[in-house]
């Protein structure tokens, strides 16, 4: 989609952010959400999830969809994020997959955004070190949806650390939201020869961040078979991709 431009978000509080320590940070944007009474007309599981995502409402209903599809359509394999944050996004999936059952893996190294490649843009180097995400938190969310925590296998580290000893297939549900150029491209390189047929990969950051773009653009420029789609809604679009069946 050459028409999408993606557009690097400024940082808020960005004159506060220096004095908070790093592992505050996912406690204090908890906080945040919980006080703004955002939550308090949100059906479930959204309501749930509220305090521990920062994604689009759009990209939430659109996670949920897709899980949906896979259990629907009985796509064999597990759900798979690499970028978990404080476990929303991830909650959601396991909700929308709960019937099977599956498997749920999340990578994240919990230690914020990674450097930049030049694919990124300097702008883009606003965000290293930013974002820092909560294990624990996660493992929260989980609980308040009642998954079972025998279903939900955290893989701590940078996916280069993380990816090659990582024995999780098929895959059936991707959600990709890392930011930026290289991770971006790890993620579709180890996953997708992975994802069943029929398998959904959502992209976060399609419109957010140039180098996730540009590394998923590269991807589908070699793969002209795959349909890119997006879901507009609230001002955002949510963007995924279906595996071809044939």
């Amino acid at each position: 989609m050459d028409s999408v431009e993606a557009v690097v978000p400024p940082k808020s509080f960005s004159w506060l952010r220096p004095f908070i320590p790093k592992r505050l940070q996912p406690y204090l944007r908890g906080l945040r959400k919980r006080v703004s009474g955002g939550a308090k007309n949100l059906p479930e599981p959204y309501r749930t999830v509220f305090p521990y995502t920062q994604g689009h409402p759009i990209r939430q209903q659109t996670l949920v969809e897709l899980g949906t599809r896979v259990e629907k359509d009985d796509i064999p394999g597990a759900v798979v994020e690499c970028g978990v944050l404080d476990g929303g996004s991830a909650g959601l999936m396991a909700w929308a997959t709960r019937g099977s059952g599956r498997p749920v893996h999340l990578f994240d190294a919990w230690q914020g955004l990674p450097d930049i490649t030049p694919e990124d843009g300097e702008e883009s180097a606003l965000w290293v070190g930013e974002v820092v995400g909560s294990p624990t938190r996660v493992l929260s969310v989980m609980k308040a949806l009642g998954i079972p925590r025998e279903r939900v296998t955290l893989h701590r580290g940078w996916f280069h650390e993380t990816f090659p000893d990582a024995d999780v297939k098929p895959v059936a549900l991707l959600h990709i939201d890392c930011d930026f150029y290289e991770p971006a491209k790890l993620c579709l390189e180890k996953w997708y020869p992975l994802l069943s047929a029929g398998g959904y990969v959502q992209l976060d950051d399609y419109s957010v961040f140039p180098g996730f773009k540009k590394a998923v653009d590269e991807f589908l420029a070699e793969r002209p078979e795959i349909k890119l789609e997006a879901v507009a809604g609230g001002g955002a679009q949510a963007f995924y991709f279906q595996k071809p069946t044939a």
